[in-house]
């Protein structure tokens, strides 16, 4: 991230943050649950489960990294991201509910963000209250009930453009678990009408390229290099989603300065891989053409869209 922007408002949230009784932002880019309960930590509260289950009156802060890969075919739309960071505060029987929601609008104005409205839970008509006497619009919603199995709480969600920038939710109506979209904020902050257009990402002239080279890079923090498996897996995948957009020389170029030449020897090699592998299947697509994904994926370690190339050059 760019100091000018991103350095700028992270030293207005913080400022804000203290003044309302919470920590500075603990920076966190680790992205492996400690539980292994899923994938990649995919929301800001995850690895706090055990402070929300027993509360003891203290704070938290937080930028988390976040990796989901059930988007992927949505990438490039202008939202939808395969990292992203969650930008959190939380209490755990600490501040109120409602300092939250304070502290917020005014970390709104200060980034000259005018929400649209929120939307709150029929069943509690406290928060639709208090979102009003702060001066928004509020629209009724089923949807703001949040949980996870078993931590929970009803919710209201920031909309800005018909896009949710935020949720804070009262958890077991006693604590408080907000977050903010940190790339959905920039957007608007920087006056952008897309997330990878922020100062948050490199500005290449491919909108997919924009969201996985910055994904890989986090993910290289985290040394997921590639291979066939669980986490190393989505790292493959990303970098051939990367070679299916681009040629080994742009990312020889892109990847050219220290520590990142690292990457590339991951593009490399992965490269070397796909090639190898789609001049075997040459030689069965004739027999196999009707195959299902799956065939190709084991039998050749090809993905469904270097296949369907594949078959289109070969018609």
């Amino acid at each position: 991230m760019t100091y000018d922007n991103a350095g700028r408002i992270l030293k207005i949230v913080n400022e804000k943050f203290n003044r309302y009784g919470f920590p500075s932002l603990t920076i966190n880019q680790n992205i492996i649950p400690s539980d292994n309960s899923t994938l990649f930590i995919c929301s800001g509260m995850q690895e706090l489960k055990s402070r929300f289950a027993e509360p003891d009156n203290s704070t938290y802060s937080s930028l988390q990294s976040c990796i989901r890969t059930n988007d992927l075919d949505s990438i490039g739309d202008g939202t939808h991201l395969s990292s992203f960071q969650m930008l959190g505060n939380f209490s755990f029987c600490g501040p109120e509910y409602q300092k939250s929601c304070e502290m917020w609008l005014e970390i709104f104005h200060k980034l000259q963000i005018v929400p649209d409205y929120v939307t709150y839970h029929p069943n509690c008509p406290q928060h639709q209250k208090i979102w009003q006497e702060l001066g928004l619009s509020t629209v009724e919603s089923t949807d703001c009930e949040w949980s996870d199995g078993n931590i929970g709480g009803y919710c209201t969600e920031i909309f800005k453009d018909n896009i949710e920038i935020g949720n804070l939710v009262n958890t077991s109506n006693a604590m408080t678990d907000v977050g903010f979209g940190w790339e959905r904020l920039m957007m608007f902050a920087e006056h952008k009408s897309r997330v990878d257009e922020t100062s948050l990402f490199p500005q290449v002239n491919n909108y997919i390229l924009r969201d996985h080279l910055r994904t890989i890079e986090l993910l290289h923090v985290n040394n997921i290099y590639p291979d066939n498996k669980g986490r190393n897996f989505i790292t493959k995948k990303l970098i051939r989603r990367c070679l299916n957009e681009e040629s080994l020389d742009f990312f020889q170029d892109y990847f050219k300065q220290d520590p990142q030449t690292a990457i590339f020897k991951w593009f490399a090699d992965e490269d070397k891989r796909k090639t190898k592998a789609i001049n075997s299947a040459k030689s069965s697509l004739i027999k196999h053409r009707n195959k299902d994904y799956q065939f190709w994926k084991e039998s050749f370690g090809l993905l469904p869209f270097e296949i369907d190339k594949l078959k289109n050059n070969t018609m």
